[in-house]
């Protein structure tokens, strides 16, 4: 039996038919084992442009988001919501994925008006066939929010009609400087009557509702379906009220309140029989209301109206430097066309470069209206009222005046000055940029 199995196994040694087959399946081990390779290796790549698309979406959605004020938790939640949206964390694994995949990290930063959000993911990719060869995958990108040129004028409101009107025959002059209304009304930026605007250029990403006559742009023609612009203000700190002061001493005649006797603020008693061109000194601090009716001075500082009025009357002359006003708690403003006043922002402090400054919850319309001798210098921030009526002084040189509420309409003639970098302590408002990927 042991010589016959010999026997055949040497003849099945010695036979050449069919090495061929045998060799070439011995080859083709090495061979799919490189086509594996080159197959998840191929797949990999595919997975991480993928993974890069998608990343690139949830910067940009991002840093819109952010830069419109939304804060950064509520910025990513939907930053990451595109993401998943475009990318499949399973598929991409060649297999289930877990319950719940890592969020997309994102970092956001501010410099100026610029800002940036920067998104990083990584995960394990398991290969289709090297299954026990997972190996990581990650990616970055990084988008940028760009301002545009510089605005005069920003209306927030997103859907009203008007939300920038120039009404009547007022003629309103921001050379050099853009005006931009944030509303996607057919009627978003809007010149009536007899009135003109001239401008460098119109942002809205409504429409543009005027006679050709009446608009004249730096830019050649408005541009409608923009982008929003940002509130370059928004993470500003606002100040709180204290225990308001006392008026009962500083004269009926000159302030809302104030009487013959007490205290004028620290200031003193105003004479029973002041003498002519006899002004009351108010110094900084909080108000439940200020009417002023006469001639006062104010100390440079900060004024904050808790919850009241604060009112120039048709007859007062009110001067002040380096102040702020700070409409707080639905506080209101009231100045009309008989009221000369001469008031500058501060240049240095948290608040440097404002003039009028109302809470982000103040919902409450103002007028702010002086006559031909009126100056006012600063920034007008009332990011929630309703409409703020503004009319300048009419003069031709421009006032360094900048304007951010809901909805703005101009009631009068305004020159506004573009170079007021040291005015407006180097504060600035822009119209819409671009966004794009940086990195």
């Amino acid at each position: 039996m042991l010589e016959f199995l010999n026997r055949h196994a040497h003849r099945f040694l010695r036979n050449n038919d069919g090495n061929f087959a045998v060799l070439t399946a011995l080859a083709m081990v090495p061979l799919l084992a490189a086509a594996s390779v080159a197959v998840d290796y191929t797949n990999a790549g595919f997975e991480a442009d993928k993974l890069q698309e998608a990343l690139d979406s949830a910067a940009l959605r991002a840093v819109r988001l952010y830069g419109e004020g939304q804060t950064e938790t509520e910025a990513t939640q939907v930053a990451n919501d595109t993401f998943f949206g475009n990318w499949d964390h399973a598929q991409g694994n060649g297999q289930a994925a877990a319950a719940v995949p890592p969020s997309v990290n994102i970092l956001y930063s501010e410099v100026g008006q610029q800002i940036t959000a920067a998104a990083d993911y990584s995960f394990d990719y398991q290969p289709v066939f090297l299954t026990r060869l997972s190996f990581p995958i990650s990616r970055h990108s990084s988008a940028s929010y760009q301002t545009g040129g510089e605005a005069c004028i920003l209306a927030l409101n997103r859907t009203a009609d008007r939300a920038f009107e120039v009404s009547g025959s007022s003629r309103v002059d921001t050379s050099g400087c853009t005006i931009t209304a944030n509303s996607s009304s057919n009627e978003a930026i809007y010149v009536g009557g007899s009135g003109t605007l001239k401008a460098e250029c119109l942002y809205t990403p409504g429409k543009v509702s005027a006679s050709p006559n009446s608009t004249t742009l730096g830019c050649g023609q408005a541009h409608e379906g923009s982008s929003v612009a940002i509130d370059p203000f928004k993470r500003k700190t606002m100040p709180t009220a204290a225990q308001a002061v006392d008026l009962s001493g500083c004269g009926q005649n000159f302030v809302g309140g104030g009487g013959g006797g007490g205290n004028c603020n620290g200031t003193g008693k105003t004479p029973s029989k002041p003498a002519e061109g006899y002004a009351v000194t108010l110094k900084p601090g909080t108000y439940a209301g200020l009417e002023i009716k006469g001639n006062v001075k104010l100390q440079p500082g900060n004024y904050i109206i808790d919850g009241g009025t604060l009112k120039f009357a048709s007859q007062s002359v009110v001067t002040g430097d380096q102040v702020t006003f700070f409409l707080l708690n639905g506080a209101a403003i009231d100045i009309h066309g008989g009221s000369t006043f001469n008031v500058t922002a501060p240049t240095s402090g948290a608040w440097a470069g404002f003039s009028i400054v109302a809470d982000r919850s103040n919902t409450t319309a103002a007028v702010i209206n002086g006559n031909s001798n009126s100056h006012l210098n600063g920034i007008i921030y009332m990011p929630a009222a309703g409409e703020v009526q503004y009319a300048g002084n009419g003069g031709t040189g421009g006032e360094c005046v900048r304007i951010i509420a809901q909805e703005i309409t101009m009631i009068g003639n305004s020159t506004f000055k573009l170079d007021c970098k040291s005015e407006l302590a180097n504060n600035q408002i822009n119209s819409p940029g671009a966004i794009r990927l940086v990195q």
